[in-house]
């Protein structure tokens, strides 16, 4: 029995058995992604694209374009089997159905077999994103993705211990959000390059000895950004030098993108002779969009209906203003926004019309900002806790857009598992709340770096160097 699997770029994951491919994952095979922002970092071969196409299993993680791609799902073989997580909203189920596939919903935390030596379980969670779990042989696969963990890290820490072999494949990435943030004036506010990066990798490895898994290898990253209007976020991507460079956790073997393992053992090969990206790939053009071209009043009056939809909103932002082409029109979310004074909270979008206009029809707005072409202004604000998770998670995804349907979502993951929803919930409060609260005040008596050291002493994280800018935990 021979079994092995290949890492293919960004999140496409190959399995095979005995030479014969048996599972894909969330297959981009070629082309561009997020309205021509993103291309691939190295572009796939004709047997890997074949590979993925005589895969008699295909498992699709989420809706962002770069996962569940519109032009590599119509290159698959309609006698594959798509299997899916059991997302709150059946759109991608349908959407499948629709194309004449077979689907099959994977039922949460229980296992599928799909062959006498592999079998498979999946995780889905509140973000709208699903970890897929995979047995094989005597080997275990964690595909991370981009997904958070939500709550399951006791979970996955106990079944990664029941393996001898066990391998991590998940996003490490600042670039993959929208870090396109400017000042009043347009200047980019985009976060410092090496300290970024740094953090990243830190809390990549943290994760890797939290759970025990013994190879993490690299993966959901490997994108370049090929529109001329967002190529200057290139130098934010997290390369394999940069892994090396600050990897901090010496239990954990870290492996290159592109490569084959064999699960047989353990054993790599690199199937590429290079890490340099394929910047052939970047176009001259930014497609579809023309920075110049002007909205309709039609076109406003669909934006705003688009906004008004968001009711979830109106405890956190008072306004969002969108430029297009040099125009500006405030939406205001409600009434009493209007009345307050300078510190009005508001987000302001830069953005052409096309790709704006496209987000606003298909309703994925996370699709604009993961592009990082678009300029964002915050203002008294923030994207996050709550706006990209609610216009961007619950509103493009979940199609959940008022309280009492924000209720009924909430019950369905608290179904899930009670205690992995109050963990992520408890985890949410420390990190945007209480943490820089802590922070603060043990910087103002002069114990930060003390009390860090000592956390990572206690949870058994991998001490980090000495004189370093202790700005990740």
């Amino acid at each position: 029995m021979g079994l092995k699997f290949e890492t293919l770029g960004n999140a496409t994951l190959q399995l095979f058995e005995n030479e014969s491919p048996v599972l894909a994952t969330d297959p981009w095979l070629k082309g561009t992604a997020y309205f021509g922002s993103w291309g691939l970092d190295h572009p796939l071969t004709e047997g890997q694209i074949q590979n993925v196409i005589r895969s008699p299993y295909l498992w699709i993680s989420h809706g962002h374009p770069d996962h569940l791609h519109p032009e590599s799902i119509k290159m698959l073989s309609p006698r594959a089997r798509i299997l899916l997580p059991n997302h709150y909203h059946p759109e991608i189920k349908e959407s499948f159905a629709s194309k004449g596939f077979h689907v099959r919903v994977l039922k949460f935390k229980e296992w599928t077999r799909l062959t006498p030596a592999i079998r498979v379980m999946c995780l889905e969670n509140m973000n709208q994103d699903a970890i897929l779990i995979v047995e094989a042989g005597d080997a275990l696969i964690v595909n991370l993705n981009d997904s958070p963990l939500h709550g399951e890290g006791p979970f996955l820490k106990k079944l990664i211990r029941s393996y001898k072999k066990s391998f991590l494949l998940a996003l490490c990435s600042i670039d993959a959000d929208m870090i396109h943030i400017v000042d009043p004036r347009g200047e980019s506010l985009a976060p410092p390059l090496y300290e970024s990066k740094r953090s990243a990798v830190w809390e990549l490895g943290d994760l890797c000895a939290s759970l025990g898994v013994r190879s993490f290898c690299c993966f959901s990253s490997q994108h370049l950004y090929v529109r001329p209007d967002s190529i200057w976020a290139n130098p934010y991507r997290i390369t394999w030098d940069d892994m090396k460079r600050h990897w901090q956790a010496p239990k954990t073997r870290l492996i290159e993108p592109f490569v084959t393992v064999d699960l047989t053992d353990g054993s790599v090969t690199a199937n590429h002779s290079t890490h340099q990206p394929d910047r052939g790939a970047i176009s001259t053009t930014t497609g579809e969009d023309d920075w110049e071209e002007k909205m309709s009043e039609g076109d406003w009056r669909a934006l705003e209906r688009f906004i008004g939809r968001f009711q979830l909103l109106k405890r956190h932002l008072d306004f969002i203003r969108f430029t297009v082409a040099g125009e500006a029109r405030t939406f205001y979310i409600n009434d009493r926004s209007r009345k307050r004074g300078e510190d009005r909270r508001g987000i302001h979008f830069i953005a052409p019309r096309n790709s704006l206009m496209k987000t606003a029809a298909y309703g994925y707005f996370d699709d604009i900002l993961i592009g990082n072409f678009m300029k964002t202004e915050l203002m008294n604000a923030a994207l996050y806790p709550y706006f990209t998770p609610i216009v961007a998670k619950l509103g493009g995804n979940a199609k959940v857009f008022t309280l009492g349907e924000l209720w009924r979502f909430r019950a369905h993951y608290f179904r899930l598992s009670p205690r992995a929803y109050a963990s992520h919930h408890l985890q949410v409060q420390w990190f945007y709340r209480w943490k820089p609260r802590l922070r603060g005040a043990l910087r103002e008596i002069g114990l930060l770096d003390t009390a860090k050291r000592t956390m990572r002493r206690v949870f058994g994280l991998p001490s980090l160097p000495a004189k370093a800018d202790w700005e990740l935990l």
